[in-house]
């Protein structure tokens, strides 16, 4: 007996209070804080918190788990917007339940197999031509006593901190990188005073699916037209976007070739845009792609409080029947604005 309490019950009993006394210093919660400085102004590092899709590209957690699925409500962005997700480390969903236009955002998260409603902030102070960013997390309850040793021994309060500090790293570089340089999902903004454009066009409203056969059906006979005409061509084909909505299958465009001076053909219609400023972008690849520089310009626009002034632009610079590479076609993007 004497043994057996000696050497398998004290050992016991030894572990049992070294594991206490972890579990009494162990972390309580996962409340965190941290905060980072940002040369950007207010409204571009609140519109990449705003929307939960744009979570994935500076999000540490999300970033570092290739096996996680993420699913998103109707809502793009703001109060409302809604995601949930599955991953190797759990299953969970976050809500944005408040927002304040460049100054604040908060969010609500649940977590599968974990009690109570956590809660996180982003809260940006603007400071000269600076935005210091804050990122707080809020538990909704408190940790089990007999787990805290093991997120003490594990490190997983510490490992969450370092997750945060890594995310607003990431968004003080994708921040800055569109504030000193223009440069938004890899694309670089260019602004652009064209002056007057005149088009000769087959306007319609076209399933997005029919788009490419709309283009090349109605594009041969428009440029017949224009040079029958006697008429010089102003750069090369394009497409021309009065209307695109996510969610409806159908678009209002144009297929269109830029001409130098206004100009009237039977069978054709005409479109003349006034000298107004407007942004371009250089795309090059598959036609199919193109949708990625869309969405800089458009955040460009958010960015900084700018309305588009349709029609978007799609200006072919490249034959693919003489460019058989696609990574090589350049497509002209070009957005007009107001303010």
């Amino acid at each position: 007996m004497k043994i057996f309490l000696k050497y398998i019950l004290l050992p016991i009993a030894l572990i049992i209070g070294i594991y206490c006394v972890l579990c009494y210093f162990g972390p309580k919660t996962f409340d965190t804080d941290e905060n980072i400085d940002v040369k950007s102004s207010p409204s571009v590092v609140y519109n990449l918190v705003n929307s939960l899709k744009k979570t994935a590209s500076w999000n540490d957690w999300m970033l570092s788990d290739t096996t996680m699925s993420v699913e998103y409500n109707e809502v793009e962005r703001g109060i409302g917007a809604s995601s949930s997700w599955k991953g190797k480390d759990g299953n969970g969903k976050q809500t944005i339940v408040d927002a304040v236009k460049n100054q604040k955002i908060t969010t609500e998260l649940t977590f599968e197999g974990w009690d109570g409603v956590n809660t996180s902030d982003f809260i940006l102070t603007p400071n000269g031509d600076e935005t210091n960013v804050r990122w707080t997390f809020k538990s909704g309850s408190e940790l089990p006593f007999l787990l805290r040793g093991y997120m003490l021994v594990s490190r997983a309060k510490a490992d969450m901190k370092k997750s945060y500090q890594t995310g607003l790293e990431n968004i003080k570089k994708i921040a800055e990188e569109r504030s000193q340089n223009g440069v938004y999902n890899g694309y670089t903004i260019q602004l652009k005073e064209f002056g007057e454009r005149n088009f000769v066009l087959n306007r319609s409203e076209v399933k997005k699916s029919n788009v490419q056969q709309f283009y090349a059906t109605n594009l041969g006979s428009l440029f017949s037209k224009v040079q029958q005409s006697g008429i010089e061509m102003d750069g090369m084909p394009c497409g021309l976007f009065f209307k695109w909505e996510d969610g409806s299958d159908v678009t209002d465009m144009a297929a269109a070739i830029p001409v130098k001076e206004a100009l009237s053909i039977d069978g054709a219609s005409s479109l003349q845009i006034s000298d107004k400023p407007a942004i371009q972008v250089d795309y090059y690849g598959d036609y199919m792609g193109a949708y990625k520089a869309h969405n800089a310009i458009e955040e460009y626009l958010l960015d900084n409080g700018l309305f588009q002034d349709p029609p978007a632009i799609e200006e072919y610079v490249t034959d693919p029947t003489t460019e058989k590479d696609p990574s090589k076609w350049l497509t002209k993007i070009t957005y007009y604005y107001s303010e």
